[in-house]
């Protein structure tokens, strides 16, 4: 009998016309199997795609969104019980362009806005729960949704997991795609078992493929292109100990690249500095210092001008300094118990822990809080205060940069198309994810990552289906 793989071998011996004329292995084809994976391969299902398959080249499902505390970003003004804040399509837009620094891409982030609500619905009908909107770090207005716990990503990674099972979709886990070949109807994929030691080809085919590899924040040298200063020691937010495996080395750009994708570039990568010290997942109830207890910056600035500040520090590093009235993010108990974060009865003994004068470390509080009340830090000129830091215990904690997401990556519309350099869509190859790149712009918004998976691995899952049919 004829095994699977001797069969598919000698299709691909066979001229490209010939082969097209099979009927392909599967409709969709998706790559990578984080949220916007998972996300798309559910929505080509019910699109109408009846052979849809999972290619995961890591040991576990989930990709970087099993780590992520849990954010989203989105135009649901009505889920506020307050009501005091009146959201749009138009105001998303015109925030995300203001922290990207102008160079985002105005269509696709319009369609992130008109698709986001309609997924905080989805992901509550596999059992997700929000709380009330909120301000986040890096972002302008009360758009910010996350389910109450510890990284939320992880709970939306395991209902989106639970849908893909739901709708028969199979996951093969430790294949690696090492090659996309176009052919006149369909795709050749290349895949490779990355438990495999004779390292064994195989290869099977499809109408449309989806790119959903996430970035290439694990990649050094590739990081460092973008920016210098990301070396070996500057860990990412998914790997912050050195101790998981991360597989965010930037194999979904190599691969679209070599099917004809323009890759965009100038936006780099973007750093924060949130899984050391700091506790905090809003903006105005903490303060950085530096090694002699003086702040050094506007706290509520974007992320990139405060890695720019950090990385300007002697080594590195900073203190994060909150009181027992903030409310503290899901990592607290891990902190605490890995010594990350100290909890001290007094602003003596925070001093003393940190090595730094008591007296000046009270003049910096004092100070601070002075400014809370009149409004205006005169030091940073900072404006934007949840409240003073003066209730014991305190907490606090060293805190350093990590690299968070890649901004650039594959280019493609807003109907989740690979574009080429001609801007011309590459047909049955889609993309969706931090593998994409150019939606930003230098900066991105708070919670913007993960709706930008949900909502376009959702346009891409969809116009996949639509591409096998059409």
């Amino acid at each position: 009998m004829t095994s699977r793989r001797t069969l598919l071998t000698g299709l691909a011996l066979l001229p490209a016309v010939a082969r097209a004329a099979a009927t392909p292995d599967y409709d969709v084809v998706v790559i990578g199997s984080g949220l916007a994976g998972l996300r798309a391969a559910v929505a080509a299902r019910d699109a109408g795609a009846r052979r849809v398959v999972i290619l995961e080249k890591g040991p576990l499902v989930g990709g970087h969104s099993l780590y992520s505390s849990g954010t989203l970003s989105a135009v649901a003004p009505w889920r506020s019980h307050t009501g005091n804040f009146t959201d749009s399509v138009a105001l998303f837009v015109k925030d995300a362009l203001t922290i990207g620094g102008g160079t985002g891409d105005v269509a696709r982030l319009a369609a992130i806005a008109q698709g986001s609500a309609a997924e905080l619905d989805w992901l509550e009908s596999l059992g997700v729960f929000f709380g009330e909107p909120f301000t986040a770090a890096s972002g302008l207005n009360p758009r910010c949704f996350t389910m109450p716990g510890n990284l939320a990503g992880r709970s939306y990674t395991i209902a989106a997991a639970g849908a893909v099972s739901a709708h028969g979709i199979p996951i093969h886990m430790n294949t690696r795609v090492t090659a996309l070949t176009p052919r006149v109807n369909d795709w050749l994929i290349t895949t490779v078992g990355t438990t495999d030691p004779s390292g064994t080809t195989d290869v099977i085919s499809a109408e449309s493929v989806v790119i959903a590899t996430g970035g290439y924040t694990a990649n050094v040298p590739l990081r460092c292109l973008a920016d210098p200063r990301l070396t070996y020691d500057i860990r990412t937010t998914a790997n912050p100990r050195g101790t998981v495996w991360d597989g965010a080395d930037g194999d979904g750009l190599t691969l679209a690249k070599g099917a004809g994708a323009r890759i965009t570039t100038g936006a780099g990568v973007q750093t924060i500095p949130y899984w050391g010290g700091r506790l905090l997942d809003y903006a105005g109830a903490d303060i950085y210092l530096t090694d002699e207890g003086e702040r050094f910056i506007d706290e509520t600035r974007p992320w990139n001008e405060i890695t720019d500040a950090i990385l300007a520090l002697p080594d590195r590093h900073c203190w994060v300094v909150t009181d027992a009235k903030s409310f503290k993010g899901g990592t607290l108990g891990l902190k605490l118990i890995n010594h990350v974060v100290t909890k001290s009865a007094s602003v003596e003994a925070m001093a003393r822990g940190m090595n730094i004068p008591e007296g000046t470390l009270t003049k910096t509080l004092k100070d601070y809080n002075q400014a809370v009340l009149n409004g205006l830090d005169p030091k940073t000129g900072k404006t934007q205060f949840a409240q003073t830091i003066d209730e014991p215990p305190f907490y606090w904690g060293r805190e350093t940069i990590y690299v968070h997401t890649t901004l650039d990556g594959i280019d493609t519309d807003a109907k989740s198309r690979v574009l080429t350099d001609k801007s011309v869509p590459i047909p049955g190859l889609f993309a969706c994810g931090e593998t994409v790149g150019g939606i930003f712009g230098r900066e991105r918004m708070s919670g913007g990552a993960l709706m930008n998976c949900l909502v376009m691995g959702r346009i891409a899952g969809e116009n996949a289906a639509n591409h096998t049919r059409g």
